[in-house]
């Protein structure tokens, strides 16, 4: 088995386990209960939790295609960066994805320093807090509240987690190519910073549009 395949099963075990372990940790069936229970008659509410239970498998099974996904379009822009740089040597696809699967570890600690916050230090919460809260993110400083729908997944990508994979990427790189770690900072700035941009361009565009 190859090391991709194989970083990537470690990586979908432990997003699943810690996606296992905030549903019955955090109790999310009585959260949605209270969130809806204002909104809706009381089987309504009921048959919502039911239906949601029945296909919580779903969540599951689609982690595996959401890192896939994740993963093989920052290797993309890995990838288009090498030609705009015109690197000498030319690296396969799998190289870069690689460096994309190693990033995803500092993803996977959002999920275990949401579940500690919320089990152990904010312990009254809500469905919306649940759903908003972003570890170390500048978006916690700000009144949600008082935010624009658009703009709420754009604030919550200014956080340490987002910093830490940037430059995992950067020393990943720097490693393949064995160049100057500037010049592997500056391919990762256009490369990966711009499909970063046009990615949250596009989900300001959709926001915008569906509210």
């Amino acid at each position: 088995m190859g090391k991709n395949i194989k970083l990537f099963l470690v990586i979908v075990f432990i997003i699943v386990f810690n996606m296992y372990a905030t549903v019955n940790l955090l109790d999310t069936s009585t959260l949605i209960y209270n969130f809806y229970s204002e909104q809706l008659a009381r089987a309504q509410v009921e048959k919502l939790i039911t239906s949601q239970e029945k296909w919580s498998w779903l969540g599951y099974v689609f982690i595996p295609l959401l890192i896939l996904i994740r993963t093989s379009l920052v290797a993309l822009c890995l990838s288009i960066g090498q030609f705009i740089y015109n690197v000498e040597n030319t690296y396969k696809f799998k190289q870069f994805f690689r460096i994309a699967l190693i990033g995803e570890f500092v993803l996977i600690l959002v999920g275990f320093f949401k579940l500690a916050y919320f089990y152990f230090i904010k312990t009254d919460y809500t469905l919306e807090d649940l759903q908003r809260y972003y570890p170390l993110s500048y978006i916690n400083f700000l009144d949600i509240k008082t935010l624009e729908p658009w703009l709420l997944y754009p604030l919550q990508t200014i956080n340490l987690f987002g910093v830490a994979y940037f430059f995992v990427l950067v020393y990943g790189l720097w490693k393949l190519l064995k160049n100057e770690y500037i010049k592997s900072f500056e391919m990762i700035m256009a490369s990966y910073g711009g499909g970063l941009l046009i990615w949250l361009g596009l989900v300001m565009f959709l926001t915008l549009n569906m509210s």
